[in-house]
């Protein structure tokens, strides 16, 4: 056994293998083996120091990297040394709150219960819209400031779609009503796991007492809230070995901040430190490329890292006049790379849902088989699209109420909502109406105008009628300002709206179209064990690793993303792209474009910066 855990150790990796007591810290690159770093040293802890496995907890970030670090330890070391505790930060803190108070997994509030709680209480705030756009942005600024250890009086009225007062009385109220189900998220798990350590101190110690040592994996991940409950429950022996790369800290969406490890060194003095300068993955132009981008950062720990892979030329850099050629392209490069690999060793990353959402059907028209492997809405279910429907469907002879409903104010046209009694809606039926206000009369006859235009056009035309010649993209560009919502996102979705029917006159075609491109993008992520192309945003890739990778639209204004605008958030659109850069093996295509329906754009500055 002992020859088993130290064969095919580097230098580097031997000492940390080696480490007993006391902090340290493990700076590991992309493809530098720290998942084998891991499971080797708990295997030296266990079967050379003697340690009780039962001591030993091991913390991931995500259930698979828990399962995965488990399975390797156990073939490792055999299952009679199964008692090493191996869990993500949820399920450690749950565990925690399971012996306190009895909670179990019945009182883990699922996303669609957070929805519905939320809904109920906006119910008592009549000026509060209770849309999906202000309920996902109420959700994601409570997880903000319960990961930042922050109370609702913290919450940058300004910034968000409520005004401060109004936003800490939903807040409360929201969660009075999850105390009183007896019902907890995620993030409350680690502020109840944080009050209770707190609050009985003879609590936190038996705890300590029983994990004397603390192994955590993907650390430039942590929270501010996360690390202080580590930090209590490492105390006294501090016997804290952290493994991770600050370069690949990409979610600061969730709280996640670099320099958390950075400050590591700071909090614990006496920790030490190993770098595990050998990339085992990928080739040496990939290597350098994505170490010359990264280094462009100031926040983060200057490493050098080598490639043990030979490598020939691995990284192509290509422009493209308009989309569709860059998509044609990616459609041609991944039928030749068939000839040589499966799908499945291929990748599509990219910096946001909605590319994904047109690669995904550009692959579909072409016949290609792909797997999406993060759970993606239809774009065709989203507001913009079914605003541009609900106006063809009407023009084209379809006048349900319903229909009328969603587009009537968009732009603003004073048509009152009291006014549409019937199932149907008539505008010459509404013109009769002898109380209507002259500027309002005439919105309406230009609004029939525009209908019955609308119903003569090929379905191309008419979309861009919609968005261009009726308003609808200055009005949705008026809205998203107002309610906080990211404008370039808007603007791809209805890119991608009307380009997604050029090869359609008939709109009865364009719709049979969607159909089938709706439910072959839900059988997509159903076997990921299929050949298929695999497509993912460049958060989702992390972690993961293929011979070819494919980086489209790698624009400026989508990465880095326009809302980027001061150096923390540049640095971490740099590691984003640096992740994605990394994922590839043997070969990186990176492809811009250098035309849009808005006029000329430019290559990505990180091209530049990469040196290529």
């Amino acid at each position: 056994m002992k020859s088993d855990i130290f064969s095919g150790l580097s230098p580097e990796q031997d000492k940390a293998v080696r480490h007993k007591d006391g902090p340290m810290m493990v700076l590991a690159g992309p493809g530098s083996g720290k998942t084998f770093v891991i499971t080797r040293r708990i295997a030296y802890m266990v079967m050379e120091q003697g340690i009780d496995p039962g001591h030993i907890l091991v913390i991931t970030f995500t259930k698979a990297a828990a399962l995965e670090m488990e399975q390797r330890f156990l073939s490792l070391c055999g299952e009679n040394v199964s008692d090493v505790n191996f869990g993500t930060f949820h399920a450690v803190f749950l565990g925690i709150l399971k012996e306190s108070f009895h909670y179990n997994r019945s009182n883990i509030l699922d996303e669609a219960s957070k929805w519905r709680y939320l809904k109920e209480v906006l119910g008592g705030y009549p000026s509060v819209e209770d849309d999906d756009v202000t309920i996902e942005e109420l959700l994601n600024t409570f997880s903000r400031l319960k990961n930042d250890g922050l109370p609702p009086e913290s919450y940058d009225g300004s910034r968000g779609v409520i005004d401060k007062d109004c936003f800490c009385s939903i807040y409360n109220e929201y969660h009075s009503v999850l105390k009183a189900e007896h019902k907890l998220d995620f993030d409350d798990m680690v502020l109840d796991t944080y009050k209770l350590f707190n609050d009985r101190a003879e609590i936190l110690m038996a705890w300590q007492k029983r994990y004397r040592y603390i192994l955590i994996d993907e650390f430039q991940d942590i929270n501010p809230m996360q690390y202080k409950v580590v930090r209590m429950l490492a105390e006294p022996l501090n016997n804290l070995f952290i493994v991770g790369d600050d370069d690949q800290s990409i979610y600061g969406f969730r709280s996640a901040d670099p320099r958390i490890m950075l400050g590591f060194p700071e909090d614990y003095p006496n920790a030490r430190k190993v770098v595990l300068k050998e990339n085992f993955r990928s080739t040496p132009p990939i290597v350098g490329a994505a170490l010359k981008l990264v280094g462009k950062n100031k926040e983060r720990f200057f490493k050098k890292l080598k490639a043990k892979r030979d490598g020939q030329k691995a990284i192509f850099v290509n422009g493209f006049d308009e989309r569709t050629q860059e998509a044609e392209a990616v459609c041609s490069l991944i039928t030749q790379a068939k000839a040589h690999m499966p799908y499945k060793d291929i990748a599509l990353l990219f910096r946001t849902h909605s590319g994904q959402e047109y690669y995904s059907r550009a692959l579909f028209a072409a016949g290609i088989p792909f797997y999406v492997k993060e759970k993606t809405v239809s774009i065709f279910s989203k507001a913009a699209a079914q605003d541009m429907m609900a106006m063809l469907s009407y023009a084209h002879g379809d006048k349900r109420r319903k229909h009328f409903l969603r587009f009537m104010n968009k732009p603003l046209r004073y048509i009152r909502r009291a006014a549409l009694i019937k199932e149907t809606v008539e505008l010459d039926e509404l013109l009769n109406d002898g109380g209507l206000r002259p500027a309002v009369a005439a919105g309406i006859r230009k609004l029939k105008y525009q209908l019955q235009s609308l119903g003569e056009m090929p379905t191309y035309a008419a979309l861009m009628y919609i968005r261009k010649g009726m308003g609808y993209e200055a009005w949705a560009r008026a809205d998203a300002a107002e309610k906080g919502n990211d404008i370039p996102e808007l603007e791809e979705e209805l890119d991608f709206i009307c380009d997604s029917a050029k090869e359609y006159d008939s709109y009865s075609e364009w719709l049979e179209s969607i159909a089938a491109y709706e439910k072959n993008l839900e059988e997509s992520g159903r076997d990921k064990d299929r050949d298929a192309v695999q497509l993912m945003t460049m958060h989702g890739s992390k972690g993961l690793e293929y011979s070819t990778v494919i980086l489209p639209d790698v624009n400026e204004g989508l990465i880095p993303q326009k809302k980027a605008k001061d150096d923390k958030d540049i640095e971490e659109e740099r590691r984003i792209f640096y992740v994605a850069m990394t994922r590839a093996r043997d070969k990186l295509f990176i492809f811009y474009q250098k035309k849009s329906a808005g006029g000329n754009i430019k290559p990505s500055r990180f091209i530049r910066e990469a040196g290529l």
